[in-house]
């Protein structure tokens, strides 16, 4: 099975790699963090290594520094080839490759946080999957991403289909829902609070009907849980995504 999992990403990376070849020359930009490869026909002196650093700038044997970050790859292999052309190769033969795309950042509510390289053509979704997927609290209803790209850093939503970039800061906010039903007088769900105990929830509730049985009360939380849920006492501290249900008594 891991085989088949391994092998299924392998043919996933390689395919959008390839798609990626068409059109990424002109629609990515180098930035920081990108690791790319500089190679000259026939001329390895020339062919360098680079990690691109803050500065954005590289240095390049013959024509030294050259400002690289923001240019696309094709633009980058334009730029070396006029400057190597006559001065110094005939007909120079210039190719530009990335070997690892700089990371994005998924946040939050997944079982493995942290940056991840950039591959092409990636989702929302594939980002989750690649970060360990989501946890038990997640909600797919809070989920924003920040973009590299924007000088104003403002977080936009994002649903399963958004396209990812490399540079993104993703979070995975938790639910913040608690579900309460059966001997209340207003059963339904309820927006999360801090520091929120079984008695102020019964409370936004709008309190114990006549039949409800305080012995009754079963909390039911992810997995930790069976179906049927555990019996707590009415200082139990709530949590999002609780499912509640005040049973009732028997006189």
């Amino acid at each position: 099975m891991n085989f088949i999992i391994t092998t299924v990403v392998f043919l996933f990376v390689g395919f959008a790699s390839l798609a990626f070849a068409e059109t990424g020359a002109d629609a990515y930009l180098l930035s920081t963090g990108d690791k790319f490869r500089i190679e000259v026909f026939d001329e390895p002196d020339l062919s360098i290594d680079v990690v691109l650093d803050e500065t954005g700038r590289v240095s390049y044997p013959l024509l030294g520094e050259l400002v690289v970050k923001g240019k696309s790859i094709r633009q980058l292999e334009e730029h070396i080839t006029r400057g190597l052309k006559g001065r110094f190769l005939v007909s120079p033969k210039v190719r530009v490759s990335i070997v690892e795309y700089r990371r994005f950042f998924v946040n939050g509510e997944v079982a493995k946080p942290g940056g991840y390289s950039y591959i092409p053509n990636i989702t929302l979704r594939k980002a989750i999957a690649l970060s360990g997927g989501l946890t038990e609290r997640a909600s797919l209803d809070r989920v924003f991403i920040i973009r590299e790209n924007d000088p104003n850093k403002k977080a936009e939503t994002a649903d399963v289909d958004t396209p990812i970039a490399p540079g993104d800061i993703v979070t995975v906010y938790e639910y913040r829902q608690i579900f309460i039903s059966g001997e209340v007088n207003k059963p339904g769900n309820y927006d999360f609070q801090p520091e929120l105990t079984l008695r102020k929830m019964i409370a936004l509730a709008g309190g114990f009907t006549p039949r409800a049985s305080e012995a009754k009360i079963r909390l039911i939380r992810g997995k930790e849980d069976s179906k049927a849920g555990i019996i707590v006492p009415l200082d139990y501290t709530v949590l999002p995504g609780d499912i509640i249900t005040v049973g009732e008594r028997f006189f």
